[in-house]
């Protein structure tokens, strides 16, 4: 089986890069609604020729749409799909399931893709996922080879992609909220502050990276994945310039196609952008080393030796004297492994160097000698060399020949037909000459007024005309079929004809223009067959506790029971009890968690929560008809509510990752929906361990996942008039907090 190898592009540069390098896809995002805000992103204009270059070698183009939507936001993001549809890339890779329903029911000719933020982790997630629209899953990164291959093998027919290469969340992606509740900027909206690379103050001493994650490098293993039928492989960087990109698909393309290391090296990677690198738990959990690298953040390059010596020359110049494993030249980039005082490590590039036995300056200098390095003469050169003692490590960290292997791909828009057929018939008259085209099922004209000669050569008429409305080149248009009516024998100037294709072309835009307001207008007028039923008639208190939690003192209609898979449920001594299952469940640990919701349901149990489109299904599956969803499930538009309304939810939780406006709409929506008054937030959800304990925070672990929180809960505002819960489900009390 061959595998797709998929590659960022931030920019229009970067995906003619990775196309150049050998990816056979790209994904990338337009400037809002994507993942990824901060990256320079795409206009609809470099994604339309973005996609005409794709088709025109046989590549794929597809678009992130990958971020939650508030209900004042649904109609651009319509105007923005509607234009998608029009161009038409390959498939839309999206996370809110209002998105996905929005663009099944109305926009069926995009194919809907799982973004990783859905966290689809085990085979019941998938095949909801499947049965809402999406012809492919993005994996969690988080799952290993076996689990990976045990959802394959029995998806049905999905279509499958994986990380293989890149950044890591410390979070279950899609599950960390702590740069929206600690910083107001969403991860969910693109916003990422990337919190878990902060230093922290530990209770150990000191300032560490406690969560700072290692980067994902499969190498070789991803002949594994391709074994097991992956489809895709991915690699991640949208944030990342062309040469990291490049250099990143043609490292995986050589593996795929059993070229080893010739080429480009994992060295050469390493010039370019590296951290230190992990595999996460693509080999299993059980015995796998930390993910997390407490150390060192940010680039540092390939490793090519260790301090000798510094030395001054007669002139008071330092120089810095090593052996080096890599060929160096003059403007390539050094780092070191020593820091300054804000943690940075310290760097430089080569402006001199030469041959240390001769000491002739030289312009590049091969592997396996001894180098001398002229260090600046700053006051920073100074105390850098001071720093460098024998046996510092010294890494190449920007190579003048990797950049060169890349140069920078050409594009000319009129040398790439559109996308979009053109039926066009020309008419010739003795008054004026005219043109039509059906498109989208309109036809568009356009004519000019003239006075035309009868032709010379008439047996030329018709081939001159088709030969001026082939010059589409710019446009999202080509030539489809093609006829002249020319009953007189007329001679058509080709000024004249020229003018003619460019007012047709016009006003062909103009109606795709008028169709797809019309499109968006339909949408947004058009009754939706999705059905929540009314909110209830007076506000009511709920609280959810962890599973044996105590009840503190007070008047609840509902106490909700947060509950995970090995744990013996402890029934709250309580009328109303709902039973609320957990948000991450390995798929090693989902047949459990079925066999403990099906012997509930025997002792009576009938109301439950989902927390994931898993959970959900899991529960209609077993008859469950009484089922509220979680926060975690997202609910933030109207399309949200009523597609999880028609998967049988009756009652929703708003996410605290809400604004007051849209959490205002949520209150007046119609829907049953009720809000969060007080809730320990968990700021990171993880299957990874901390490397030590923050002194701002709490970390425990339950349920095999981390938990982050504040010590102290936040209170939220609620709208007027709703229904209320409290949640102590995420506080760490009587948890293991991590030492």
């Amino acid at each position: 089986m061959e595998a797709e190898l998929l590659a960022p592009a931030g920019d229009f540069k970067t995906a003619l890069a990775a196309f150049e390098a050998g990816a056979d896809a790209v994904y990338c995002g337009l400037s809002e609604f994507s993942a990824r805000a901060f990256a320079t992103n795409l206009s609809f204009e470099d994604l339309d020729n973005l996609v005409r270059y794709a088709r025109a070698h046989g590549k794929k183009v597809y678009v992130t749409f990958n971020t939650l939507i508030d209900e004042d936001d649904v109609e651009e993001a319509l105007r923005q799909i509607a234009r998608l549809a029009e161009i038409g890339p390959d498939a839309l890779i999206v996370q809110d399931i209002g998105i996905a329903r929005l663009c099944r029911t109305h926009f069926p000719e995009l194919e809907l893709h799982a973004s990783t933020q859905l966290v689809a982790h085990n085979l019941e997630g998938v095949l909801a996922l499947g049965e809402i629209g999406f012809r492919r899953v993005v994996l969690a990164r988080e799952l290993s080879l076996p689990e990976i291959s045990s959802i394959i093998r029995r998806s049905g027919g999905m279509e499958f992609e994986c990380f293989i290469h890149g950044a890591l969340c410390y979070s279950i992606s899609g599950l960390c909220l702590f740069g929206a509740m600690e910083k107001r900027r969403s991860g969910n909206r693109g916003r990422c502050p990337y919190c878990c690379r902060l230093p922290w103050e530990t209770e150990e001493g000191g300032k560490s990276l406690v969560f700072s994650m290692r980067d994902l490098r499969l190498g070789e293993d991803v002949l594994k994945l391709v074994d097991a039928g992956v489809k895709s492989l991915k690699i991640e960087g949208r944030m990342k310039n062309d040469i990291y990109v490049a250099s990143c698909v043609k490292y995986y393309r050589q593996i795929l196609a059993g070229a080893g290391g010739r080429g480009i090296t994992a060295g050469d990677l390493e010039t370019v952008f590296s951290r230190r690198t992990t595999k996460l738990y693509f080999n299993g959990r059980k015995g796998a080393a930390s993910p997390v690298d407490p150390d060192s953040l940010g680039h540092l390059g390939a490793e090519i030796g260790t301090v000798k010596r510094v030395t001054k020359d007669r002139d008071g110049l330092s120089w810095l004297r090593f052996h080096t494993s890599r060929a160096l030249e003059r403007h390539d980039g050094l780092q070191f492994s020593v820091c300054d005082e804000n943690g940075k490590h310290l760097g430089m590039g080569i402006s001199q160097m030469r041959q240390a036995i001769s000491r002739r300056n030289v312009f590049e200098i091969g592997a396996g000698c001894d180098v001398e390095i002229l260090l600046p003469e700053t006051d920073g050169g100074e105390s850098l060399a001071a720093k460098l003692k024998p046996g510092v490590k010294i890494y190449c960290s920007a190579s003048q020949a990797v950049r060169r292997m890349f140069p920078t791909p050409s594009f000319r828009p009129s040398d790439y037909s559109g996308n979009t057929a053109l039926d066009v018939e020309v008419k010739l008259e003795e008054t004026k000459i005219s043109a039509s085209a059906k498109i989208s099922g309109a036809e568009v004209s356009a004519e000019i007024d003239c006075r035309l000669e009868s032709a010379k050569n008439p047996e030329k008429t018709a081939e001159g005309v088709r030969r001026a409305f082939m010059k589409l080149g710019g446009t999202n248009y080509r030539l489809g079929g093609f006829s002249v009516v020319d009953g007189r024998k007329l001679f058509a100037p080709m000024s004249l004809v020229n003018d003619l294709r460019r007012d047709l072309v016009g006003k062909i835009d103009e109606s795709l223009d008028r169709l797809r307001r019309e499109r968006v207008e339909s949408v947004l007028s058009a009754p939706d067959d999705g059905n929540g039923g009314l909110a209830p008639a007076k506000p009511v208190r709920r609280l959810k506790i962890r599973n044996g939690g105590r009840i503190p003192a007070g008047e609840w209609d509902e106490i909700i029971v947060s509950l995970f898979p090995r744990e013996e449920f402890a029934a709250p001594d309580h009328p109303s009890v709902r039973i609320a299952l957990p948000v991450y469940t390995a798929e090693d640990e989902f047949n459990r968690l079925r066999i403990m919701v099906r012997s509930l349901m025997r002792k009576g149990y009938g109301r439950w929560e989902a927390s994931d489109l898993a959970t959900l299904r899991l529960l209609k599956s077993l008859g469950a008809v009484d089922i509220t969803a979680d926060w975690t499930l997202y609910a933030f538009n109207s399309f949200a509510l009523k597609e999880l309304s028609e998967l049988g939810v009756k009652r929703f939780v708003a996410s605290p990752e809400n604004f007051r406006d849209n959490l205002q709409y949520l209150a007046e929506s119609g829907f049953d929906v009720e809000f969060l008054s007080q809730q320990s937030t968990p700021l990171f959800i993880s299957l990874t361990a901390p490397a030590g304990k923050p002194e701002e925070l709490e970390v425990y672990r339950r349920g095999g996942l981390w938990i982050t929180v504040k010590p102290v809960p936040r209170t939220f505002e609620c709208p007027q008039g709703v229904s209320a819960r409290l949640d102590l489900s995420w506080d760490a009390e009587n948890d293991i907090i991590v030492a």
